[in-house]
């Protein structure tokens, strides 16, 4: 039997209205940390809560894995995604972990050493070697599924994005490959790539030893527009919704129009020739934060927040060597890795020391120092040391 006007009229308007809540509702918060600084923004910020002020020294080691043994150990940043982590070695393979329980699911050989930071998504992952490859394999059991050499070092983690995978090399160009086949979609002549591009809404921007940064039509690959900067362009950029941020090796700091290129502010992070800026800066509470290393005696490291808006300096926090590891955020807390052997966790409002690993010759954790950077996932922090163990630190049940 047709059901009366009137009823049909009022389920209409109630399945609206549940269509309406649905969409204005939350998404729910994601655990992952699928691509180095957590996405292709490169923002660094995990929605995790586990990890507090007021629980950090509690924080232990859950778990660590040796990877083969090496000099450099693991120079690579972590990816976590659907309950495995993804990190290479400089034993030259990529190996998948399980993130509960670090039980070795698999390792596949790149060639050559890995200190690009590997990038997963839809059951795939994404890496570079130092021999100058890029490899995508299958995150269920590490099958090849294509690889191609760009005639390069590829250092810097590949950006997934609209079904391409973006990667520079240190040879001298930028790439953009289809991610199912490896086919090259389009080139770029930029001079030596070191770190990641990140992408926002169909534009890549990827810095590079040519002292400039670069904003590129993903699809294509034409030139929006390209800033000079002071300084070699080894840091990754974080890019907001009309921002990007970039550090330089000349110890600067750039915010950027995101359309334009235009320089919105710049501010010394390290005094010019004394130091640099290699990491991908962290937004997060209107303010931008960022790791500097200083190359002058003596060789400590620094961790300074600048207004997202204006660039004036918020806090400097100190590190007793120098640092390349790009700072994570989480829970009004920042974790940043150093050569002193330490990994420390800084309140992001403040600058306030909350935690360190510690020298493990002194009860601590780390017996080599750390240039990776770490991954927030689930109530844990990932890491890679160069004594080539992964680390999976949280608090014990």
């Amino acid at each position: 039997m047709e059901a009366p006007p009137g009823y049909r009229r009022r389920a209409r308007l109630a399945l609206v209205a549940v269509l309406s809540a649905l969409a204005l509702a939350p998404a729910p918060a994601r655990a992952d940390w699928p691509q180095f600084h957590d996405g292709p923004a490169r923002l660094g910020v995990s929605p995790g809560t586990a990890l507090r002020a007021g629980n950090l020294d509690k924080l232990a080691i859950l778990w660590h894995r040796a990877t083969g043994a090496t000099a450099e150990g693991i120079n690579s940043s972590p990816a976590v995604a659907g309950g495995a982590v993804y990190v290479g070695s400089d034993d030259g393979r990529l190996y998948a972990f399980g993130a509960k329980g670090g039980l070795l699911r698999w390792s596949r050989w790149v060639h050559g050493p890995v200190r690009s930071s590997p990038a997963v998504v839809n059951g795939r992952v994404f890496v570079g070697s130092d021999a100058g490859w890029i490899q995508a394999r299958k995150t269920s059991n590490g099958a090849l599924l294509w690889e191609r050499y760009l005639g390069g070092r590829v250092t810097a983690p590949p950006l997934v994005a609209q079904g391409r995978v973006y990667v520079g090399s240190r040879g001298g160009a930028f790439f953009a490959l289809d991610a199912g086949t490896g086919k090259i979609v389009w080139k770029r002549g930029t001079w030596s790539v070191w770190e990641a591009a990140a992408y926002r809404r169909g534009v890549v921007y990827v810095g590079s030893d040519q002292e400039r940064l670069w904003a590129l039509d993903a699809g294509r690959g034409t030139l929006r527009w390209v800033t000079d900067l002071w300084g070699r362009v080894r840091s990754t950029p974080a890019v907001t919704s009309d921002t990007v941020y970039v550090g330089t090796d000349m110890g600067r700091l750039y915010a950027l129009a995101r359309t334009t290129g235009a320089k919105r502010w710049v501010a010394e992070a390290v005094s010019p020739g004394n130091g640099f800026v290699r990491c991908a800066p962290v937004v997060a509470e209107g303010r931008v934060y960022v790791s500097a290393g200083l190359t002058t005696t003596p060789m400590d490291g620094k961790l300074k927040a600048f207004d997202a808006k204006t660039g004036a300096f918020v806090w400097r926090a100190e590190m007793a060597d120098y640092s390349t590891s790009s700072p994570a955020y989480e829970n009004g807390l920042l974790f940043v890795g150093s050569f002193d052997h330490q990994l420390y966790a800084f309140r992001a409002a403040t600058g306030a020391q909350v935690w360190a690993s510690g020298w493990q010759y002194q009860g601590g954790f780390f017996d080599r120092g750390l240039s990776a950077s770490p991954a927030l996932s689930g109530g844990r922090v990932f890491v890679g040391v160069r004594d080539g163990k992964l680390y999976s630190l949280g608090i014990p049940a």
